[in-house]
């Protein structure tokens, strides 16, 4: 029998995951809420023929008739929290695109009223096979102790961002937008359940207007929680006001393992193994994408891979689990700590600006 998945949201990565799942062998979508009526038929006719339109997410939540499996929840960051709790409520299994909630009191009060409903963050990058691999090495020492992690991200969002992005220093901001997948990054290298954070610190450039931090230069040191493992530190950067290379390098006493494209969407590993001061071994780890019909003009790159989480969800769900492997609860509470300890060091919140897209 197919996965069968309800989306709340007829944006853009919604359209995205829609096409996604299409592709993706015994998964369909059954039901999709827009705002509007009008917003989901439209959605439906073209992302998701055969899928239950309604309008509002409250009219999905009280008809039992769309029998979806899981629930996707692709709406503006602040309405997270709301439409968790309501299918919660409901203990219907939920992906939620991150950020999970814009507050890490809220996190931890969706993961606390959770208590055995499948509730995941949707980093999606922790469910692509060369991250599944590069977990693997690094937690058997492929190259031996891990000292630290370098890593950055940015996309000039001059050429368009998320509505939530801009306008709200208490909902938005680089660091909820793509913070997320640095911290991702660090916990790679420092597993939640091993390392506790001990300390963060940060500088930034804060937008005009709104104040939401636009790029972030962030320091975090990780220790280990038995007091036994020394743990280790990562230099971290996001930007909104530049494309970059998107590198990442995760450092070890006997080697390194690097992400050799977009780390946030990764298709390769290069894993090197020193054997003097001066030389070394290297070995590069290739991951194609899933083939793609071409019947979708993607909104994200590399949106297709979004079938990994698609998958990974079902099989946790199929096994009455309350979390996926890839991306715990606990990884995804150890991540907004870090980008909170972060950004409340590089300003202050204030009163909200209304202002769609303020000059930088």
């Amino acid at each position: 029998m197919a996965f069968r998945w309800a989306i709340t949201s007829a944006g853009k990565i919604a359209a995205d995951f829609a096409h996604a799942v299409r592709q993706l062998e015994g998964h369909e979508v059954v039901a999709v809420a827009a705002r509007s009526e009008a917003a989901a038929r439209d959605f439906c006719a073209r992302h998701a023929r055969g899928a239950k339109a309604y309008g509002g997410y409250d009219a999905m939540f009280r008809c039992p008739r769309h029998g979806a499996d899981a629930c996707y929840v692709a709406t503006r960051p602040d309405s997270h929290k709301h439409l968790c709790d309501r299918l919660i409520e409901r203990r219907m299994p939920a992906l939620c695109e991150k950020p999970l909630a814009t507050t890490v009191a809220d996190v931890e009060a969706l993961y606390a009223a959770a208590h055995g409903s499948f509730l995941m963050e949707g980093v999606w990058t922790r469910c692509f096979p060369a991250t599944v691999k590069a977990r693997e090495l690094l937690r058997s020492g492929a190259i031996g102790d891990v000292v630290g992690v370098q890593a950055e991200f940015g996309y000039d969002i001059t050429h368009g961002c998320p509505d939530g992005v801009r306008g709200s220093q208490a909902t938005g901001g680089m660091g909820r937008d793509i913070g997320v997948y640095l911290a991702e990054k660090a916990l790679l290298a420092f597993d939640s359940s091993v390392y506790d954070l001990a300390d963060a610190r940060g500088v930034a450039v804060l937008g005009h207007g709104d104040g939401v931090d636009l790029t972030v230069a962030a320091a975090v040191r990780l220790v280990g929680k038995d007091g036994k493992r020394r743990g280790g530190v990562a230099s971290l950067l996001w930007t909104g006001q530049c494309d970059t290379p998107e590198q990442c390098t995760v450092l070890g006493t006997s080697g390194s393992l690097r992400f050799t494209e977009t780390h946030h969407t990764p298709r390769a590993l290069e894993v090197t193994r020193r054997t003097s001061r001066t030389t070394s071994v290297t070995e590069v780890l290739d991951f194609p994408p899933p083939p793609d019909d071409g019947q979708h003009d993607w909104n994200y790159p590399g949106s297709i891979a979004l079938q990994y989480e698609a998958a990974s969800v079902a099989r946790a769900v199929r096994n009455g689990e309350s979390e996926a492997p890839e991306w715990t609860q606990a990884d995804s509470l150890a991540a907004h700590r870090i980008v909170a300890r972060v950004r409340d060091q590089c300003h202050t919140l204030s009163e909200d600006v209304a202002v769609e897209k303020p000059d930088f």
